[in-house]
């Protein structure tokens, strides 16, 4: 409430300032004119008498040096004060009485300009008490005129020369006694000027006042009605402004962090909506501690409508991701299924998911009628090039398709929504996607806490100034280490489980990169080790568990058991060069093994058999 009232008082404030400087502005104007007038008195251009000329030239100074004071008025506080207008008000009539008094059949029009200037403060009160204070001296000033002022025939009626008990006297030499003893005269005479004064000249002029304050009165007060709707549509201003701030705060909290980095990988990211709310989000989240969703979209429309749709599809592709896990097909089509239902604004959003495995830097993702990414890999900055579903709200029954793409060390991938390259400037020129292309080229290894500001200034040196059209969101991901398995499975000590095994160890090794022949290779050093620990470990049954690791220069299998205890790697590796008759049975298996891997441990801990094998890496 006091917001609101401090609000109508600044509106209404406002006005009286404004209104103040319009007066003066008026006083101004006037005294300049007086000015011109003073000097076509002197210069002779209207006839008067010398009296008369002698005092114009003592008040016209001083008149104009008060009407031209205006000025130095609006250069302080003063304009400000709530009861300087009254002051404006009457020393702007004050003057006009002054000059009525001395040149009367001058000055008629300017009691007219009194109510029309005080028209600037859309104060009906303020009218009428200008209009009945300008009424009363107006009558006083044409009294003083007839006795004072320069001598007027029609409003006299008198000739050149006047007769006062027999002496003649020339008018405009006329003493304040003369005058008021011709009057006399004149009244015993039949010739009442006093009242011929009032009825032929004060009640015309005061009807033709009525007329124009009227009219005044009413454009006053439709001018209040008109700064109460201000008032009142400033406040309604100031309340949406409130409201679109605390949405837009809402908006960027639901936002991520601008910048993320972990051992993994470094996000960077931004926002600018192109009003108060965008329509545009980006989202990074875990889905569990080795799998990360990321997601960018652009809705249709801008402003609130598009921000509600935005915060309701942040909230769907978060939810089922979390609920779906890793398919992000899926995911989009299950979206694209609920933001159809009742979609009676015929609204739509783009959008790119992915879901990036932190270990194996495998990154699933599904385009839904969104602008391409930008990758950086294997040195070269292009298009990631993708099946471009149809975006989400429009069909239904459309099933989206899902894609996998293998992140190395340092691959980057640049997410951004159009507003980036429909950016425009002055020349009406898009940003485009060439300027994209070349301005991340030469700036791909800075870092994304780098990069993606840079970006965005290059956008805005390009629009120079041009107002911001769409949304803009920007978003980069860098995937910084090797792809990093640590995985274990149980098998039961049969030769049957050789299948499931080798399905195991040949996925995490695709994932690996490692080449078919490798694959091959390694396989058949597990299964050596495998068969030997299904037949020799258990007189029974009993299980091995195969645990799978990487770093960055070599894969390791770690065989353990619990059966007898058993180092294969005491007995003598056998000799290959003897003839077959003449080696001895049994060692060529581990042999073999050893041959395949690069490094074979054996170690017996809390009655286990732990076996080690490790297999380097080819350096390409």
């Amino acid at each position: 409430m006091k917001e609101e009232l401090k609000l109508d008082f600044d509106v209404y404030q406002k006005n009286e300032v404004d209104a103040n400087k319009g007066l003066a502005k008026g006083c101004i104007i006037t005294g300049i004119i007086i000015f011109f007038v003073w000097f076509g008195y002197i210069f002779k251009l209207f006839q008067v008498s010398h009296k008369t000329l002698l005092v114009l030239n003592i008040f016209f100074p001083i008149i104009i040096l008060v009407l031209v004071s205006s000025f130095i008025y609006t250069k302080t506080k003063i304009v400000e004060k709530k009861y300087f207008k009254y002051f404006l008000i009457m020393q702007y009539i004050l003057v006009v009485f002054v000059l009525n008094i001395l040149i009367p059949k001058h000055v008629i029009i300017m009691w007219a300009v009194c109510i029309v200037l005080v028209n600037h403060y859309y104060n009906p009160k303020t009218s009428l008490f200008t209009f009945i204070t300008v009424s009363v001296l107006m009558l006083v000033a044409l009294y003083l005129a007839m006795l004072f002022g320069e001598w007027d025939n029609n409003l006299l009626n008198g000739a050149d020369k006047i007769n006062v008990y027999g002496k003649e006297v020339i008018c405009d030499k006329a003493t304040l006694k003369e005058r008021l003893d011709w009057l006399k005269i004149r009244k015993r005479e039949g010739d009442n000027r006093y009242l011929k004064v009032f009825l032929y000249y004060y009640v015309s002029r005061f009807l033709t006042l009525s007329i124009l304050a009227n009219v005044c009165y009413g454009l006053s007060t439709r001018n209040k009605r008109l700064l109460i709707l201000e008032a009142d549509s400033a406040r309604n201003k100031q309340r949406l402004q409130t409201e679109f701030a605390f949405a837009n705060g809402i908006q960027q909290h639901v936002l991520p962090n601008p910048i993320e980095k972990t051992s993994s990988l470094e996000i960077c990211g931004l926002m600018n909506p192109a009003k108060d709310v965008g329509g545009d989000f980006y989202n990074y989240f875990y889905i569990d501690e080795n799998h990360l969703a990321i997601v960018i979209a652009d809705v249709s429309g801008k402003g609130i409508p598009a921000a509600l749709l935005m915060m309701k599809t942040e909230t769907l592709i978060k939810s089922l991701t979390n609920t779906l896990k890793n398919n992000t097909a899926m995911i989009l089509s299950r979206c694209n299924v609920e933001l159809c239902y009742n979609n009676f604004l015929n609204m739509f959003v783009t959008c790119w998911l992915g879901i990036l495995d932190l270990l194996t830097g495998e990154l699933k993702f599904t385009n839904a009628g969104h602008t391409p990414p930008l990758i950086y890999q294997n040195g070269e900055v292009k298009v990631l090039e993708s099946k471009r579903g149809l975006v989400l709200g429009v069909m239904d029954s459309f099933i989206y398709t899902e894609e996998t793409l293998k992140l190395k060390t340092n691959d980057k991938i640049l997410l951004y929504t159009d507003g980036v390259t429909e950016a425009h400037n002055n020349d009406n020129n898009l940003y485009g996607e060439d300027r994209l292309l070349k301005f991340t080229k030469e700036n791909i290894l800075k870092e994304p806490k780098d990069f993606v500001p840079l970006l965005r200034s290059d956008i805005d040196t390009f629009a120079n100034g041009h107002e911001q059209f769409d949304d803009i969101t920007i978003m980069e991901i860098e995937f910084l280490k090797e792809a990093t398995i640590v995985e274990s499975r149980v098998f039961k000590a049969d030769v049957k489980e050789l299948d499931s095994l080798f399905n195991y160890s040949s996925s995490l090794l695709k994932i690996l990169n490692f080449n078919n022949r490798d694959i091959i290779m390694i396989n058949t050093a597990l299964e050596e080790v495998f068969v030997n620990v299904c037949q020799y470990a258990y007189k029974g049954i009993g299980s091995v568990e195969v645990t799978l690791s990487n770093n960055k220069d070599s894969v390791t299998f770690i065989f353990k058991d619990s059966g007898v205890k058993f180092n294969p790697l005491e007995r003598e590796d056998p000799n290959i060069s003897a003839k077959s008759d003449e080696r001895e049975i049994g060692g060529l298996g581990i042999y073999m093994v050893k041959k395949i891997m690069d490094e074979v441990k054996y170690e017996y801990v809390d009655g286990k058999n732990i076996l080690t094998l490790v297999k380097k890496r080819i350096k390409k």
